[in-house]
């Protein structure tokens, strides 16, 4: 079965102009793309964990062109365009408050409305925040120009004192990534598998390790560093450091 491809998109780069919350009482702030870009990598974790093949179409740290960010999603065939992105009602601290989804204005009753349904759906009900519905856009252009389900998911107002707390919190950061997932499972109609359960697995055959592992621990299996290859006893948390040892020794 061919495997499902997931770009993602993780909102504006790190400094650019204004997209960021007013300031804290103690005079910090966080900007947008501090929300995005974790919600983005934790949510890569998520996929690649239920078995979706993920791009990451804005890895850069500046702000990486939307017509950049459409071309390689498209290019590369996803299946699925996810941009992630926190919201703002002008620039001061306000009561606008509330989960959205964007998507193309004419995809009223098609797929991708489905999509966007089992995607919002989710993001609701594991935020616990206000319900502001599918909205549809004729000029987002990550939403036009994408040949594939795309959606923008705003994902609480940084000029909402509550909800830009909680933007900028670990947990809720975490329950938004995962969320965005198994609406992705709902829709593609594959098991959800948390965490927890995929670090009890053990994987024998490379055809059963995470697609995020496959490249390492394939070279591995062609290099001779398993006695059988039928039978690997390798587990989530062995994959995993595999990886990152191998994103370490290619960095050097």
């Amino acid at each position: 079965m061919r495997a499902i491809k997931i770009a993602i998109d993780d909102g504006h780069g790190n400094n650019t102009a204004g997209k960021r919350t007013p300031a804290f009482p103690d005079g910090s702030f966080m900007k947008e793309n501090e929300f995005n870009a974790e919600v983005a990598d934790l949510l890569k974790e998520e996929l690649e964990r239920c078995g979706f093949q993920v791009l990451m179409v804005a890895p850069e740290a500046e702000d990486t062109p939307l017509k950049t960010r459409v071309m390689r999603a498209n290019d590369w065939g996803a299946n699925a365009y996810i941009s992630i992105h926190a919201n703002a009602y002008g620039s001061t601290w306000n009561e606008a408050n509330g989960v959205e989804t964007w998507v193309y204005e004419k995809v009223g009753g098609s797929e991708t409305w489905r999509f966007a349904e089992a995607v919002h759906k989710k993001l609701v009900e594991a935020t616990g925040r206000k319900n502001r519905g599918i909205k549809r856009s004729s000029d987002l252009y990550v939403l036009k120009a994408t040949a594939m389900h795309s959606v923008i998911l705003e994902c609480g107002f940084m000029t909402n004192m509550e909800e830009a707390e909680l933007l900028r919190s670990d947990f809720y950061r975490r329950d938004c990534a995962r969320a965005i997932a198994q609406g992705i499972c709902i829709f593609y109609e594959k098991e959800y598998i948390p965490q927890e359960a995929a670090e009890r697995k053990v994987y024998q055959k490379l055809s059963e390790v995470p697609s995020f592992g496959q490249g390492i621990i394939g070279r591995m299996i062609d290099s001779g560093c398993f006695a059988d290859t039928e039978k690997l006893d390798l587990d989530y948390t062995m994959v995993r450091t595999f990886v990152l040892w191998d994103r370490y020794e290619r960095s050097k």
